[in-house]
């Protein structure tokens, strides 16, 4: 079996365990994740912040964003240009998102914020315990950390979502911290 494979099946198949989740357990869980999140002191200093917008059965992360914009810290999500970028927007309020074609929030804005964010608040399908991530196979956040400074890199996923072993390649960029709803892994004292 390929790489490209063995990717789309792990994928399909974490897919499915999470979306498998009951609403009420992702709801309970992801306020676990933002519980331990606020315990780790690169997050609790961060001035600058770039964090995904979740959509269907990922971590949660509304709560989280509304959190930093009433805490007036410098905040970015993502938004999607084309079919190999993705960028940063600042945002200042929640009335400046629209959903995308997928039904994805998005900014309207398309302008750029810049470089350095103290924290990311990274998505994924898969995750390793060693801080390995399996996206959604477009690659828009491993090129987005080639290009961008950025601090401490933090993935919030389900503890169903950690697997023993992903198949990688060069360009799959690793974690810094990975947080679900059972523990928090700093990945830097083990690299």
């Amino acid at each position: 079996m390929s790489l490209h494979e063995q990717k789309k099946q792990l994928r399909d198949e974490i897919k499915k365990r999470r979306s498998e989740l009951p609403v009420n357990s992702r709801t309970k869980m992801s306020q676990q994740i933002h519980q331990f999140l606020h315990e780790i002191d690169e997050f609790i200093q961060a001035k600058s912040l770039f964090c995904y917008i979740s959509y269907l059965s990922e971590v949660e992360t509304q709560a989280l964003i509304s959190d930093f914009l009433e805490r007036k810290l410098a905040l970015a999500v993502p938004k999607i240009m084309g079919k190999t970028e993705m960028r940063a927007v600042s945002l200042d309020n929640l009335s400046d998102l629209e959903p995308d074609e997928m039904g994805i929030l998005t900014p309207k804005s398309s302008q750029a914020a810049s470089d350095p964010f103290d924290i990311a608040i990274t998505p994924g399908l898969g995750f390793t315990e060693r801080g390995e991530r399996l996206g959604y196979g477009r690659g828009y956040y491993d090129r987005w950390f080639s290009r961008n400074k950025v601090k401490t890199k933090i993935g919030i996923a389900f503890e169903i979502q950690i697997v023993d072993k992903l198949p990688l390649e060069k360009t799959d960029m690793p974690l810094d911290i990975l947080v679900t709803e059972e523990r928090i892994i700093d990945l830097r004292v083990t690299k």
